[in-house]
């Protein structure tokens, strides 16, 4: 299935003309402006935005902010096209959560090009946490940007020394983090697609996997090490994520070995 893309643009012509471009690769939806864009959004799941600054209604950057700050949205990658390319345009465009700002007028390659490692790095990061192996080392190893590693290093390390800890939450988080909720689900969301309660969970099982296959504790031991302290719970997310209960992986795998 082709990642979806909405576009806006209130140019009708450029709008057509970059549709075209994008079409062979990706779905594009198509608006002429930003009010339109947000109706779009609240019915339709798209992988990232693209849209013009200079807009009737709602201009590109409130576009963006409105985006950027919505719960179901903030995850999505948003890349502005500006006639306007100064580096006070470019501030006011990242400080609002610009993934991306081109200038006017570009080439549709570079454009493309763009588009392509917004959304390659965003599947390298979420791939990250989509296996058993130790988080920490495939950060480390990883080619992300320097500061996304130091930002996904500090948030598992608080994980990791408070792991056994029931009440780890989200709002634990924001406070070790120095970060407001709206932060560090934005942050959260686009690095992993996951909120933050998810994010702790799924490094719960992950580490309830690493002493399953590296310890002789037993299931319940295991359970509370990791701090869930609702055993039915632990069974029932822990089969969701790898598809059989606790012993019967731990039985696999010794089968393996």
């Amino acid at each position: 299935m082709k990642p979806r893309i909405l576009l806006v643009e209130d140019n009708k012509e450029l709008l057509e003309v970059i549709a075209e471009e994008l079409h062979e690769h990706y779905e594009v939806l198509k608006t002429t402006d930003g009010v339109q864009a947000l109706k779009l959004l609240s019915t339709e799941s798209v992988q990232l935005v693209i849209s013009d600054v200079m807009m009737p209604g709602m201009n590109g950057l409130e576009l963006c902010n409105k985006i950027k700050n919505a719960p179901a949205t903030c995850h999505i990658p948003f890349v502005i096209l500006s006639a306007k390319g100064g580096i006070d345009q470019r501030t006011e465009g990242y400080e609002v959560g610009v993934d991306a700002y081109i200038a006017k007028p570009f080439h549709v390659a570079h454009l493309k090009v763009r588009v392509r490692k917004l959304l390659e790095y965003r599947e390298r990061m979420q791939g990250l946490f989509n296996n058993n192996d130790s988080t920490t080392d495939l950060i480390v190893d990883s080619d992300l940007a320097e500061s996304d590693k130091q930002f996904l290093s500090k948030l598992l390390s608080v994980i990791e020394k408070n792991i056994d800890e029931p009440e780890l939450n989200a709002a634990w988080l924001e406070n070790a983090l120095t970060m407001s909720k709206m932060q560090l689900y934005r942050k959260l969301k686009t690095m992993t697609d996951m909120t933050p309660g998810e994010f702790i969970k799924t490094i719960r099982l992950k580490r309830a996997v690493q002493l399953l296959t590296s310890t002789n504790l037993t299931v319940t031991e295991i359970f509370y090490r990791t701090g869930f302290n609702n055993q039915s719970y632990f069974f029932r997310e822990f089969k969701k994520r790898y598809d059989c209960a606790p012993n019967e992986y731990r039985a696999q795998q010794q089968v393996q070995v």
